[in-house]
């Protein structure tokens, strides 16, 4: 819960410097490139931290 906690802080404290170093940029723009570049650090951190678990046999479908 740690980890994930750390990846949420870390994904928005570098969407709020993005948001600075954009602002000045690309204007009005910034809070739309900012949102969804932080909706994917999320996504990809939560691929990264998720368990590695295998399927147990009988829930996976059979093959026609």
């Amino acid at each position: 819960m740690r980890k994930v906690a750390a990846a949420m802080v870390a994904a928005f404290m570098a969407g709020g410097g993005v948001m600075a170093v954009m602002g000045a940029v690309i204007g009005p723009l910034a809070e739309a490139a900012v949102l969804s570049m932080v909706g994917v650090s999320l996504y990809a951190s939560s691929a990264m931290l998720q368990s590695r678990e295998s399927v147990p046999e009988g829930t996976m479908a059979k093959e026609a």
